[in-house]
């Protein structure tokens, strides 16, 4: 067993031990992909389910799945994991529970779906994926740069007269072609940046202004970055707002330490709006947060209960009406790390209290 399963495994067994449970069954996508080491079974890219579960008990590993999808999990998704097969028959449900009742009783299981009669805590999975490992990790910086080399090529083959669905299209297609997964792609053309937050891609046409937006997911993670493009110069305005968006995820970036309460970081980025003279912005959108097997695990606020830990990805976003600055970091014990950190593209430079920043500037075309 490799060493990665072994701790992964641990990890839920000792759940189970904590709540007096037989087994537990994993169906959600963020938490299979997590538990098959990065196998990903997803099928519809709106669905947050799995097509197949895993299932854990004190001594057993098992995939429930039904005749349809068992080959293909098996072959492609949890292939050297050892994971013994309960099939089932996509026309008879009964099947499938007589199928989880051959390694545990369905009432004693805990699961983070609620399938097949077993008692759905998804609270309980959601937390054991928060702090990758090393292995996570490598993965996850490598999703980085390919999700960093999609958008950058992308925003500069924009061109005045594309629309908004047709810049979508180009990013999409350049991030399949780097085997990830767009699970969010937006888009904003100049007036639309300003109107919404979260810009769904239309016909309007680019004239000088685009935002261009993408989470993209591999091996079950997902990063998420932000990115500006300017056809012709700037006005003092706009520079001044990107400027000050900027110093705010300056801010949140370096409070993102590791042991630090996730609301202190968050009243943090509070404070660095107010400093930067536009005290209000934060209350139109929201600011990120943790991240990782899911675009965001949480959400920061004033009121968040979690806390920074090793190896914890985060995507603050903060936007101030008009531009926005968004990537994604990784929480270490020296400090976070950009995971998206975007090359060859014009940066700003933001002093902070750890000495000089940088956060990627509107690239003028």
């Amino acid at each position: 067993m490799n060493h990665e399963l072994k701790l992964k495994l641990t990890q839920v067994r000792t759940l189970l031990k904590q709540h007096q449970a037989e087994a537990a069954l994993l169906g959600l996508q963020p938490n299979f992909s997590w538990l098959a080491c990065g196998g990903e079974a997803h099928i519809p890219i709106n669905s947050n389910l799995s097509f197949g579960q895993l299932v854990v008990t004190a001594k057993g590993f098992y995939l429930l799945a039904n005749r349809i999808e068992m080959r293909c999990l098996q072959d492609e998704v949890v292939h050297g994991l050892g994971a013994k097969p309960l099939l089932w028959e996509w026309h008879d449900n009964a099947s499938a529970v007589q199928a989880l009742k051959s390694v545990a009783d369905p009432k004693k299981t805990l699961s983070d779906c609620g399938d097949w009669g077993t008692t759905a805590r998804p609270e309980l999975f959601a937390p054991l994926h928060y702090s990758l490992q090393e292995i996570e990790v490598k993965r996850y910086r490598a999703l980085g740069k390919a999700a960093e080399a999609a958008m950058n090529e992308t925003c500069r083959s924009l061109q005045p007269g594309q629309t908004e669905f047709q810049i979508a299209g180009v990013l999409s297609e350049r991030a399949w072609a780097r085997n990830l997964t767009p699970v969010v792609v937006l888009v904003a053309t100049d007036e639309r940046i300003k109107n919404y937050r979260h810009p769904r891609p239309t016909t309007k046409k680019l004239k000088k202004f685009a935002e261009v937006i993408l989470c993209a997911r591999q091996h079950g993670l997902i990063v998420a970055l932000t990115r500006m493009v300017h056809f012709g110069p700037i006005s003092k305005e706009l520079r001044r707002r990107h400027d000050a968006v900027c110093a705010v995820d300056t801010e949140l970036h370096l409070a993102t330490q590791v042991g630090a309460a996730v609301q202190d970081v968050f009243r943090q980025g509070v404070a660095a709006y107010d400093a930067t003279g536009f005290a209000d912005e934060w209350q139109l959108h929201h600011q990120g947060g943790p991240c990782g097997y899911q675009g965001r695990d949480y959400l920061g606020s004033p009121t968040a209960p979690g806390v920074v830990l090793e190896n914890q990805p985060f995507a603050w976003n903060p936007s101030i009406t008009g531009t926005k600055s968004e990537d994604t970091i990784l929480a270490t014990s020296k400090g976070p790390q950009v995971i998206t950190q975007a090359q060859d593209w014009p940066m700003v430079s933001v002093e902070g209290d750890e000495g000089v920043w940088q956060r990627p500037d509107i690239l003028v075309r």
